[in-house]
């Protein structure tokens, strides 16, 4: 069974840069989507992040 997982998070994020550097020493295959913290008021406060994450907090793994 393969399930592909999906990243969500910010260039800048010490967080989801913490979770790549997992990922890559677990060897799993991921795709990043970015969510930029600052344009448009926050991109993860946006409806469809906030379905995905209610918290509207990254990363979203």
């Amino acid at each position: 069974m393969s399930t592909e997982l999906t990243l969500y998070g910010y260039w800048r994020s010490s967080a989801a840069y913490r979770v790549r550097i997992a990922l890559s020493l677990k060897g799993l295959a991921y795709r990043q989507v970015p969510v930029h913290l600052v344009k448009d008021g926050g991109q993860q406060r946006a409806a469809d992040y906030r379905a995905l994450n209610p918290q509207q907090l990254v990363p979203l793994l």
